[in-house]
């Protein structure tokens, strides 16, 4: 089965060999929706083990994405104010994020992390597409990191 991959990229940089920084659950906090920021995401292995983000380029530019391995249904509602609800994907689809430089933050549970990019053009809100945050939210995937040159 082919690889698809669906993209809002526009750079013009030159992608390098992708980097796999992790497989799991994904998922976001509730501060990303709340403030809708949507910049950063985590990936959960069940219950409460949750990735951590160790070896990741941080700092380096580039693009964030998922490949869907296994679908599962989502159980969350979705934004409603912005209508976008979770819908379930196929295997093998690629998903991008967003694109900029990768960063990581503390979860607060142990050395749990979440991970996103943050956009060069300094916008406060929407740091990666929330409508291709929703097409993964609770689905397994490999997070891949493809820095940009």
């Amino acid at each position: 089965m082919p690889l698809s991959v669906t993209t809002g990229s526009t750079s013009q940089r030159k992608p390098q060999p992708s980097i796999c920084l992790g497989i799991g659950v994904l998922s976001w906090t509730s501060f990303e929706r709340q403030s809708d920021r949507y910049g950063a995401v985590h990936l959960s292995y069940g219950l409460p083990d949750v990735a951590s983000f160790e070896a990741a380029p941080t700092g380096e530019h580039g693009r964030l994405s998922a490949i869907i391995i296994e679908t599962r249904p989502s159980i969350h509602l979705g934004d409603l104010a912005r209508g976008l609800p979770p819908s379930k994907m196929e295997a093998d689809e690629e998903i991008v994020f967003g694109e900029g430089e990768l960063f990581t933050e503390p979860l607060g549970r142990g050395n749990a992390q979440t991970i996103g990019v943050k956009p060069s053009d300094g916008r406060s809100d929407d740091w990666m597409d929330p409508s291709a945050l929703y097409r993964c939210h609770n689905q397994v995937v490999r997070l891949l990191f493809n820095p940009l040159h």
